[in-house]
This record gives structure tokens, sequence and C-alpha cells, in this order.
């Protein structure tokens, strides 16, 4: 399963925001289905990732994320993805994990590929 940052409940394109999503999308990478669950802790990139370590995930993509979130991450041994800054739907990020074209993130390459990104807060507007 690849955990998959939400603005809304309803949405099918990947947020911005990591840590202040308010919803996430868990997609079973073997068969396209997935479930949109909400973040508990929205509003801190640490107990987000904390969160997601906690659930039935071994991955996750992300258009902005933090450093210390990115190392959080990869401590609890998930798979961090970038989606390269590009609206993805969940169709199009589970067409990439069948062709192996994820852009995985590592601390080779973190440097470019980790941004703090927008702060701004969506938790309320459910």
């Amino acid at each position: 399963m690849i955990a998959i940052p939400l603005d809304k409940k309803e949405s099918t394109t990947i947020s911005k925001l990591y840590g202040n999503t308010p919803y996430f999308a868990f997609l079973n990478e073997e068969t396209g289905t997935f479930k949109v669950v909400e973040n508990t802790a929205c509003g801190d990139g640490m107990n987000t990732a904390e969160f997601i370590s906690k659930q039935n995930i071994n991955s996750t993509i992300f258009y902005y994320m933090g450093e210390k979130v990115f190392d959080n991450l990869k401590e609890k041994g998930l798979k961090v993805y970038s989606c390269l800054q590009t609206h993805l739907s969940i169709d199009e990020i589970y067409q990439s994990l069948l062709t192996n074209n994820c852009k995985e993130v590592t601390k080779e390459n973190s440097s470019t590929l980790l941004d703090s990104g927008n702060s701004a807060c969506t938790c309320k507007a459910k």
C-alpha cells in the first residue's frame, strides 16, 4: 500500500501538502483500488509521518516534503517517492508504480527532491 496525500475526501489528485493534508488515499499497488482515510495527525509533519508509519503502508508519495519528515519515514522503513511537483491523479500514480516510473527519494538525491513547501494548513477545510 502507498499513502497519497489528498486535499479533500473526494479528491483524486495528489495534494501539494503532506503533513498538513487532511486525507490520504491508501492505494493497493496490486489491484489499483484505494480507500480514503482522514489524517488524524493533520497539521504536523512529524505526527503525520508517525500516523502513516502505523498504518499498513509500505510507501508514500509527496508533492512537497521536508527533510525531517522524510528521515522519519525512512527510519520506519517506508519507501518515499516524489511526484516531481506534478499534480498526478491516483490512477497516474498507480500506472507509474506498475511501470516502475516512480522517482524514489534516497539520501543521495534528497537534497534536490525535498522541499519544505507550502505550510498552509487545510485540516479544517473538510
